[in-house]
């Protein structure tokens, strides 16, 4: 997915944009489940800080971040 630093412009896209630039489907507004996470938290917090502002109730982070999933996973 994309960096916090065009995170914004990316959920402002058009659904078809994001789809061919992401080859991914664009999370609805609606979605429950959207996380966010990065290497230490910070930037993960920031996206999800983005997201709720644009819309996107059902956005959450992750705080334990990739740090944290990767000791679990292990």
């Amino acid at each position: 997915m994309a960096g916090v630093s065009e995170l914004e412009s990316a959920l402002q896209m058009e659904p078809a944009a994001f789809q061919a630039l992401y080859s991914a489907e664009k999370p609805k507004l609606e979605d429950e489940h959207l996380v966010f996470f990065c290497q230490m938290g910070k930037r993960g917090l920031q996206a999800t800080q983005l997201a709720r502002s644009l819309g996107y109730t059902g956005a959450r982070n992750y705080a334990g971040a990739y740090r944290e999933w990767l000791e679990k996973e292990s």
